[in-house]
Formats: C-alpha cells, sequence, structure tokens
C-alpha cells in the first residue's frame, strides 16, 4: 500500500531538485514520458526516501509517479515514468538469488543473449461480471498470467469476461541476458520507452536496474522488472564506419592521450573503464577525428548512455546538455 507521506515526500524532492526535467519532458509528452534521477540526489534528500527505494521499489516508484502527477505544472495528467540512476545496490550477476526477490538492484556489465520483438501486455486489466455485469479492474504485475477478480464485489460472483477494449496496454519487451563465461540466464523485461525494435542487440553489453521478481511454471522462475537500462556499447560497436580507422596506431594514440589527460569521466567523475569520446562526432567530421581538443574522456557507462540518448553524430550542444543532466562528478 502506498505511503502518502512518501508521496509528500517525492512532491518536496521534485518541486526542489527537478522542476525544470518536469517541465521539459511534459512540453513533448507523450514522445518523452520519463524523468530520470539520481540515486544520490536522493539519498542526500531524504536517506529514509532511499533506503525505502531499495526495499519496497515498486510501492515507492509508484509514489514517485503519483507525486510527479500532483506537481503537473503544465496541466497535462501525464503518466510519467521515474527512473533512477547511480544506485548503490549493485550485485554481481552470479551471486544474484533468492534474498534479493523484490529489492531494487543493479546488474552491470550484462551481455544480450536473445532479444524479442516488442508486444503489447494487459497492464490494467477491465472485467465484467457475468451475473451483474459490473465492471471491475485489476491492476496486472504477473509475467506468467492475467490476474482475475477473487469475486465480485456487488453480487458475490466469480465468473467474469475480459473486456480487452476496455483494458489499459502498455508496451514490453523481452531480452534474455548473461554474463561472459556462465551460462547462468535471466530474462529481463522491459516497458514503453525502453523497448525498441532495432535498439538492442545479441552482444550488447547493459547496465540494469530494476526489481528481481519470479513467476510460477512448473516451479518458480526469476525475471527482472527494469526501471532503468542504459547501454555500455563500446566506441567500436556504436560506429559501423571506419573501423579500420579505429584500429590505427594513431588513433589509439589519440584515445590514450585523451584518457591520460582528463584522467576521470567529465560526466559522472568516475575514474575507472574511460573511453575517449569525441566531441565533434567521428562520422561526420573527419578532419577533427585525432584532434586533441575534440576528445573529451567518458566511462563506459556514460559514454553508452550518452549515445543511446543522443545517437551517433555527437556535438557540444548534447554533450552540455548531457553532462547537466546526469553529471555528478567535476
Amino acid at each position: 500500500m502506498i505511503n502518502k507521506n512518501s508521496i509528500e515526500k517525492f512532491e518536496e524532492f521534485f518541486a526542489t531538485l527537478h522542476k525544470d526535467d518536469i517541465f521539459e519532458v511534459l512540453e513533448t509528452y507523450p514522445e518523452n514520458n520519463s524523468i530520470i534521477v539520481n540515486y544520490n540526489e536522493l539519498e542526500l534528500f531524504d536517506p529514509d526516501l532511499a533506503d525505502l527505494l531499495i526495499v519496497k521499489p515498486e510501492v515507492t516508484i509508484e509514489a514517485a509517479q503519483l507525486a510527479v502527477k500532483n506537481i503537473d505544472p503544465l496541466s497535462k495528467d501525464a503518466d510519467l515514468n521515474v527512473k533512477f540512476e547511480n544506485v548503490t545496490n549493485i550485485i554481481p550477476f552470479e551471486r544474484l538469488n533468492s534474498k534479493y526477490v523484490g529489492s531494487l538492484v543493479v546488474l552491470e556489465d550484462v551481455v544480450i543473449v536473445d532479444v524479442e520483438k516488442p508486444k503489447p501486455i494487459i497492464s490494467v486489466a477491465t472485467f465484467e461480471c457475468r451475473g451483474c455485469l459490473r465492471l471491475c479492474e485489476v491492476e496486472q504485475n504477473s509475467v506468467g498470467h492475467i490476474l482475475e477478480p477473487s469475486l465480485c464485489g456487488e453480487c458475490g460472483g466469480r465468473s467474469f469476461t475480459l473486456l480487452q477494449n476496455e483494458s489499459k496496454f502498455k508496451e514490453r519487451q523481452i531480452l534474455t541476458v548473461g554474463v561472459e563465461g556462465t551460462s547462468k540466464k535471466l530474462t529481463l523485461c522491459l516497458y514503453n520507452d525502453d523497448c525498441s525494435h532495432d535498439k538492442y542487440y545479441v552482444g550488447n553489453h547493459l547496465s540494469i536496474t530494476g526489481v528481481l521478481k519470479t513467476f510460477k511454471t512448473d516451479g518458480f522462475e526469476y525475471y527482472f522488472d527494469c526501471n532503468n537500462v542504459v547501454q555500455l556499447t563500446s566506441d567500436e560497436n556504436i560506429y559501423e564506419l571506419d573501423s579500420s580507422d579505429r584500429n590505427s596506431p594513431e588513433y589509439k594514440i589519440w584515445q590514450k592521450t585523451i584518457i591520460d589527460n582528463d584522467q576521470v569521466c567529465a560526466c559522472c567523475g568516475g575514474h575507472k573503464h574511460l573511453h575517449a569520446h569525441h566531441i565533434f562526432g567521428y562520422k561526420n567530421n573527419p578532419s577533427y577525428r585525432l584532434n586533441i581538443e575534440n576528445g573529451i574522456a567518458l566511462c563506459k557507462w556514460c559514454h553508452g548512455k550518452y549515445h543511446s540518448y543522443y545517437g551517433k553524430d555527437a556535438n557540444p550542444k548534447t554533450l552540455i546538455k548531457f553532462i547537466k543532466r546526469f553529471g555528478g562528478g567535476r
């Protein structure tokens, strides 16, 4: 059950730190419908609320989404998703087990081994009682089957008809992931704007934040309900052109020089797994490809996230926008 106090705390949090972000998303709604929240900000603002997000993520995320809807500065009555990044509850993939069911966790550097196309699923099912024709809505949160009402609140009947045209749908995409060197696999469920017909491919590395859940088949199986997905696509996979140039000694010297000069990620301030990122994109600016002034260090997580948001053709404007939105470092 959602705690009203949590909603009020989130309203204060968004009004204080993310009012401009909400305006920006609402202006392009429904094409854009997600607010990204840095977990570190939430932890500084209200440590108890941040802890609650880890322990009871589903009701806490729902409280956050209701808070955004209550603020609604443009009166659009929009249903915005609230996604969390930099969550500190990082669990190694091979250690994922029943102890983490129901918790918000981060799985880093998992590899896609199978991709299904996005499909519509029912998010809120509307049923009609066959006895008295009363309508009843049931929120759906299961992968395996559609949840039905236990009994009619009007006549006590237990027989219902699903009304598809009256029900609410959302997009869902199934990915299967693992880690290199192990045979363990996990089903990921992505929703709405995280879904894509061509964004994900076998071999793509991801960092995923979400809730570990189970569904019943012959026994119980794990699946992962994703809240936020970041592609960790390497520089070589982002671009398909001029791969021979990217393997040249000159290009490798350029990469090393950028990383040695910066030493930390320009976005998050991290110092591990650094990539050299072109400020003016590689493809459309051939004369700047090896220019030392045309490079900046980003860690592989921020690098993948940047290209996931802004595509292949980098430019200074989107880089500044990206660092302003996601930066937590220098």
